[in-house]
């Protein structure tokens, strides 16, 4: 992950999720590696979110280097391979793969194997029975996204943009805006490219707030920072930590909130699963064989974190919240 700078974000006391408890006595003998990606610690993102579960896991057994490895891959396919094949064949008990660009080299190094668990974060498009794939609900994330789209859009206009792998969650952005503003109308631009276009075009249509789940770089939040005026003031809605630019000096001008994932939570888990000498193999998807665990704002797993621009809206983003907890809502 490319390193910039971050502005924390602004949550209310009722977004704040649990901390996880972990059983009190571990096996010393456990050795765990964590493989993050491109930058490693230090990178405001995703590899930064995985080491705070890291910590908490190190802290709360006082493991040491002995027992949790970690290595930075320089970020060829090859160099991923290698650096998996060696942590199995030192007999790691527990291999965590940091980010989607791993999934590639944990198939084809878990399948050679079989008695090495590994863990995937981040990604569900691996399947085997020795792989937990950790991922985060998008439907949840979707719906949260909209509850503030509605509440903070003047134009009643608010607008969604994404790979078109993410088509089915426009239904769940769409209930999450009419939930709050029942008049208001959702655009959509499901795209493989041309993200300034796209978001041009969402723009022209009236949108005066953005949800993007384009992660490849920033040009939607640039787009949208550049046409944005002190007339007509445009917003966005991101997604941390997979949108590790959110908030550097561009993004403070424009950025209201972002669905948060958190990783530091599925990196505990794996690793206490380790500790405990378990794993997480829920069914994600039978048909692939694809096994892990998908969080969500019920368990925690997932939120909704209001910058300074956004903070005026806690109250309803917390009642959307509380209303996801309870199973009131039920989503597509």
């Amino acid at each position: 992950m490319r390193a910039g700078k971050v502005v924390a974000f602004v949550a209310a006391s009722t977004l704040i999720l649990g901390v996880t408890t972990f059983p009190a006595r571990a096996d010393i003998s456990i050795k765990i590696a964590i493989a993050y990606d491109i930058g490693g610690r230090g990178d405001h993102g995703i590899n930064d979110y995985a080491a705070k579960g890291v910590d908490a896991i190190k802290k709360k057994y006082g493991l040491t280097p002995l027992s949790v490895r970690e290595m930075v891959t320089n970020g060829t396919e090859s160099d991923r391979e290698s650096r998996l094949q060696f942590l199995a064949s030192a007999k790691y008990n527990l291999v965590v793969a940091i980010g989607p660009a791993y999934a590639h080299a944990v198939g084809l190094v878990a399948l050679a194997n079989p008695e090495t668990q590994f863990a995937l974060i981040n990604d569900a498009s691996v399947g085997n029975l020795n792989i937990s794939d950790m991922i985060f609900s998008n439907t949840d994330g979707a719906y949260l996204a909209g509850v503030l789209a509605g509440v903070a859009t003047k134009s009643k206009k608010v607008g969604f943009i994404a790979p078109t792998l993410y088509a089915p969650y426009v239904s769940a952005f769409q209930l999450g805006v009419k939930s709050v503003q029942p008049k208001a109308k959702v655009v959509s631009q499901l795209i493989d490219s041309g993200a300034e276009f796209a978001t041009r075009t969402l723009i022209s249509a009236g949108v005066d707030i953005v949800f993007s789940e384009w992660t490849s770089g920033g040009e939607v939040q640039n787009t949208v920072a550049s046409l944005s005026t002190k007339k007509h003031p445009l917003y966005l809605i991101g997604v941390t930590p997979d949108q590790y630019f959110l908030l550097d000096k561009v993004g403070q001008k424009v950025v209201i909130g972002a669905v948060s994932k958190h990783i530091d939570v599925a990196v505990a888990d794996v690793m206490n699963s380790a500790i405990a000498g378990t794993s997480i193999i829920d069914v994600l998807n039978g048909t692939d064989g694809i096994f892990g665990h998908m969080y969500t704002v019920k368990d925690g797993g997932e939120s909704m974190a209001l910058t300074a621009l956004g903070s005026s809206y806690g109250v309803q983003v917390a009642a959307a919240v509380a209303k996801l907890k309870s199973g009131k809502i039920k989503l597509p």
